[in-house]
């Protein structure tokens, strides 16, 4: 675990391996970057370099004090910053959840940067028809089933599903992470995720796509998640996993450290 300080914010990320295939990951809406530690530990350590960021309010990251800290665009830029610090120029980015918008948002403003491009289970880049009130209706009552699923035990997104692809530790610091999520991080976030307007800008993004799915999640059907693979360019590649839920990255690590190699070595 890292922490690096930003122009704006101090971001904690977990790096892996050395190798010469450099994979970023971003995780989603409540979740935190330990998500992807299965994902990175099957990740080949002398092949690949991976790097999970945890977003403001996430993990050990900072939180700053305003709902209007947390978007989409604020994400995507500190993700921006981070890279740049890091110093890196041609890397795999890969988005989970609200994160797929996350990276898709960074991808249209920076192509450059990005070699290819991985949907994980991802949130539409193009939001969600709301009037202002339907809009607050729908973050409150999402904040009070949060509340009562933590009360619960629950994880939150699916990521309290079976977690059989993460070690005990990390799966219960993954929840922990969750619980302590702020809701301003959680209002913010989903706000600026329901009014995202990218269909036009993501359609002509120019590095390889690739979205992949489980057919069983429950947070995004698997018919929203193909209305949002029709959005990307023709060709994006399109893989659906059979029985899983929302989060293979926490479910089935294996498949999907597999699933990034084919990706990124078979476009090397």
């Amino acid at each position: 675990m890292t922490i690096i300080r930003l122009s704006d914010v101090s971001l904690e990320y977990f790096e892996h391996g050395n190798g010469p295939h450099t994979v970023v990951l971003v995780h989603g809406y409540q979740a935190s970057a330990r998500i992807w530690h299965g994902v990175q530990q099957a990740l080949p350590a002398s092949r690949y370099r991976s790097i999970a960021v945890n977003n403001r309010g996430a993990g050990e990251s900072q939180a700053p004090p305003l709902e209007s800290d947390f978007t989409i665009q604020t994400f995507a830029a500190d993700l921006f910053e981070l890279v740049g610090r890091l110093g890196l120029t041609a890397f795999t980015l890969v988005g989970h959840s609200m994160g797929g918008a996350t990276v898709a948002q960074f991808a249209v403003d920076h192509p450059a940067l990005v070699s290819g491009l991985v949907l994980l289970d991802p949130a539409s880049p193009n939001g969600v028809n709301l009037s202002a009130p339907e809009l607050e209706a729908l973050l409150d009552q999402r904040m009070a089933l949060r509340r009562e699923q933590l009360a619960r035990g629950g994880g939150g997104d699916g990521i309290d599903a079976r977690g059989d692809g993460g070690d005990a530790e990390q799966l219960a610091q993954l929840v922990r992470d969750i619980a302590a999520a702020p809701e301003r991080r959680l209002r913010g976030s989903m706000r600026s995720m329901l009014q995202l307007r990218l269909a036009e800008r993501v359609k002509t993004l120019p590095m390889p796509v690739l979205l992949a799915a489980g057919d069983r999640d429950a947070i995004i059907p698997l018919e929203n998640m193909l209305a949002t693979w029709a959005m990307y360019p023709k060709g994006t590649g399109l893989h659906v996993w059979h029985g899983q839920g929302h989060s293979p990255n926490l479910d089935a690590p294996g498949e999907v450290a597999a699933l990034l190699r084919r990706f990124i070595e078979g476009a090397a």
